[in-house]
């Protein structure tokens, strides 16, 4: 695989978990610079803040001079800022939109105007709905009824994605989007199920399962997925692509996984079954076809190898609560 080098990477949620690990990845050969309000900071807890290469701009997507000002000289953007997770969503259903709509287009415009080399988009699987069982980026999307919380991000994450191939088809930019499922890892702060699962894990405190537990997830380790990305930031066969990124091997229920972290961290927590709050996924596993033909993209992380490393992660860092 071609290595990326010698180049100024312009990342929107740049202290982010998965920002975090990508920059770690990146920082040795090229100048990172990371754009980000700080809401959620993971990269405080990485080694990386004070190295040469790492420039952080304090800013909002929501200030499009701003943005556009930082990402002035920059060959490759990841736009990664947004709103996430179901229950920040529902504190801030109008910011929600305005983040992820309005965050990507003025990113889309700097990225035109600066003319970047690559401009790589992070969607969503809930684009996909409730119930996806091998999904491919080419089958249709599926929303919920409107007025339900849960829908708004995914409906904005949505528009995201059309927002950047339009610019891809009308002004010739070279874009790409990413649909994450389920990443985990050491970092992850807001309202990953792991790592929620684990910090009350290791305090031996009760763990919540919704409904019944049968809920099927596939869990992508952080370092895997950070892997496609890299992938998809350079190679020419990404171009005006959408690719699932995720591990359909490490694909189990949310009662399962609860049970694993019990397990794994040898703790003395019970598992609590309590009715969901609003509409749910009943079933997320990716179709990754597209992604490992073009971009040779393969999962190498079984979920019991990346769980025990999130454990240790979170065992070290035990002051860390959840966000």
């Amino acid at each position: 695989m071609t290595v990326i080098r010698g180049k100024r990477v312009f990342i929107t949620g740049g202290a982010g978990f998965i920002a975090s690990h990508l920059i770690e990845r990146l920082l040795a050969d090229n100048e990172v610079v990371v754009y980000d309000n700080l809401h959620r900071n993971a990269l405080q807890f990485s080694n990386l803040q004070e190295h040469p290469n790492l420039h952080f701009v304090k800013g909002d997507v929501l200030d499009a001079a701003h943005l556009g000002e930082a990402m002035a000289g920059s060959e490759i953007c990841i736009h990664a800022a947004a709103i996430a997770g179901i229950y920040s969503v529902g504190t801030s259903l109008t910011r929600t939109m305005k983040v992820n709509l309005l965050g990507v287009y003025h990113a889309l415009e700097a990225a035109l105007a600066h003319k970047v080399e690559r401009f790589v988009d992070f969607s969503t699987s809930e684009v996909y709905g409730p119930f996806v069982y091998r999904g491919k980026e080419t089958d249709r999307t599926t929303m919920g009824p409107v007025g339900e919380r849960r829908w708004i991000y995914a409906v904005s994450k949505l528009a995201g994605e059309h927002f950047t191939h339009a610019y891809g088809e009308d002004f010739g930019l070279d874009v790409v989007s990413l649909r994450p499922f389920n990443v985990y890892g050491p970092r992850q702060v807001g309202e990953g199920a792991v790592q929620q699962m684990v910090h009350r894990a290791l305090r031996g405190e009760d763990i919540t399962v919704f409904n019944d537990g049968t809920q099927i997830r596939s869990w992508c380790y952080v370092t895997d997925f950070v892997d496609g990305l890299y992938r998809a930031m350079h190679d020419p066969a990404a171009s005006r692509q959408t690719f699932n990124i995720g591990n359909p091997q490490a694909t189990i229920t949310v009662l399962g996984l609860a049970e694993t972290i019990v397990r794994l961290t040898g703790s003395s927590s019970t598992i609590v079954f309590k009715p969901h709050p609003g509409p749910e996924v009943e079933m997320r596993v990716p179709d990754i076809t597209n992604a490992t033909d073009l971009l040779g993209f393969r999962p190498a992380v079984t979920l019991e190898e990346g769980l025990r490393r999130a454990i240790a992660w979170y065992s070290e860092s035990a002051s860390l609560a959840p966000a």
